[in-house]
């Protein structure tokens, strides 16, 4: 399915959850949009969403899920609110051929709630790859909601960052206590430098009496160094802790492992 196909599926589908009122602001400011020379109204007209488009999560119906899904891998993951939704539309409208340049303008000024909506809408515009670097950028942000945006449910990452990038957001994530089990495919981007690193990390936090995520043994799992297993045998597990590792230590790459591991997770989160 062709970038474009999958914008023209979103969009139906976010202004089917409109009301009346907000469906005729949208339109009409996305028809501004679409003349050149006033284009650069966009800011004004994304600042304004929160006024006219209520911040509410919209219900969606199972064949509209798989639809979103289709279009945008992992989208249930993560919660959309209208505004959100209506942001990315908004984004969706902008000429390719001039977006990268208002966008990443309007990125240095943003308050955090248009960030969240500006990097969940970057998968779906068609030069997506173009914008890797305001990711990289983005990665930094202590700002939990603004991390969040590009890492749960949200295909960019898994699709267009470098390893070294990717190696970073995850290792972010931990350093945040995000959960891990939200990224979008993350065991396809397993490599042995991340792994390198979350043992190193994991040494690090041991030796300063600190715990881990269990979920980092997720990431570690098949690449498990001699150092690691020796601090583990010498380590007093429980919880869910002790499932993770025990699952690691013992691991058959059985077809389950996807769902144990998204278990963890959830498990973590709960605690």
């Amino acid at each position: 399915m062709s970038k474009k196909i999958d914008q023209q599926a979103f969009v139906k589908l976010v202004q089917s959850k409109l009301s009346e009122k907000e469906l005729n602001w949208l339109k009409k400011k996305s028809a501004i949009l679409t003349i050149p020379e006033s284009i650069g109204k966009f800011p004004i007209f994304f600042s304004l969403t929160a006024r006219f488009i209520a911040n509410e999560i919209p219900l969606w119906e199972e064949d509209e899920l798989e639809q979103l899904e289709t279009v945008y891998p992992g989208f249930g993951k993560a919660s959309w609110t209208k505004q959100e939704l209506v942001r990315v539309v908004l984004m969706i409208n902008l000429e390719t051929s001039k977006n990268k340049e208002i966008l990443e303008a309007f990125f240095e000024t943003a308050e955090m709630q248009e960030l969240v909506a500006f990097f969940k809408g970057l998968f779906l515009l068609e030069n997506a790859e173009e914008f890797t670097l305001s990711v990289e950028e983005g990665i930094r942000t202590n700002m939990v909601n603004v991390f969040d945006s590009f890492t749960a449910g949200n295909p960019y990452a898994i699709t267009y960052l470098e390893e070294w990038a990717w190696n970073q957001l995850v290792l972010k994530a931990l350093f945040l206590d995000r959960p891990l089990f939200t990224i979008h495919d993350i065991d396809k981007r397993k490599n042995q430098s991340l792994s390198e690193m979350l043992q190193d990390f994991v040494n690090e936090r041991w030796s300063a009496f600190r715990e881990v995520s269990p979920e980092i043994w997720r990431m570690i799992e098949g690449n498990l160094r001699d150092d690691i297993r020796k601090r583990i045998s010498e380590r007093e597990r429980k919880g869910i802790e002790k499932e993770a590792i025990d699952h690691v230590l013992h691991t058959d790459k059985n077809e389950k492992a996807l769902e144990f591991w998204n278990n963890i997770g959830k498990l973590n989160l709960k605690k």
